[in-house]
């Protein structure tokens, strides 16, 4: 379940696979007895259905850790929409999370 940025990431001539359209959470760490999250994200593409990833983004960050009083707020706000499953609410509320904050930038969860 990526998150596809409004505004692709340009790569240069570092990685012909770019720009980077999709980030992905592709690591997470949920501690709720400390109250924290910690994030790994991956930058690419989704190409013919299969992710490719990319080189690491060093222009974003590409580990997060959400703790405290942003912790409670987005288990709070991250309620299960009609046929969706607990985690993949608190997954989208993540990428919503992050692209409030301009870690990841706007976009559309796909």
């Amino acid at each position: 379940m990526p998150w596809t940025l409004t505004t692709p990431i340009p790569t240069g001539d570092l990685d012909p696979t770019g720009p980077y359209t999709q980030v992905r959470i592709v690591r997470q760490l949920h501690d709720s007895l400390r109250s924290i999250i910690g994030v790994d994200l991956e930058y690419g593409n989704t190409i013919n259905a299969a992710w490719v990833p990319g080189l690491p983004v060093r222009s974003r960050p590409m580990n997060v850790t959400v703790q405290g009083t942003e912790y409670s707020d987005l288990i709070a706000n991250s309620m299960p929409e009609e046929d969706e499953s607990t985690y993949e609410a608190v997954k989208r509320g993540l990428y919503e999370f992050l692209a409030a904050r301009n870690v990841i930038g706007p976009g559309t969860l796909t």
